[in-house]
């Protein structure tokens, strides 16, 4: 299982977008720099990180980052 905190890291160092846990609750639309390759990188990094394959396409509906985790932490 991935911790938020381990989350808000891989957001932050992998795909160098700055983020607060608040962030967590926006819409991705208010990232900063989003756009369709962060999450192709980000579910790489998250792949590593915990050693379990994610399917893109259940996360590509989710529209926070919020969102993402609780797929991510639940898979």
């Amino acid at each position: 299982m991935i911790t938020e905190t381990d989350f808000i890291r891989i957001v932050r160092d992998e795909l160098a977008l700055p983020l607060a846990k608040q962030d967590l609750e926006g819409d991705l639309d208010g990232v900063v720099s989003w756009d369709s390759l962060h999450m192709l990188r980000l579910v790489a990094a998250v792949e590593r990180e915990t050693g379990k394959r994610m399917l893109i396409g259940s996360l590509l509906t989710e529209r926070s980052l919020r969102g993402i985790y609780s797929k991510v932490a639940a898979a």
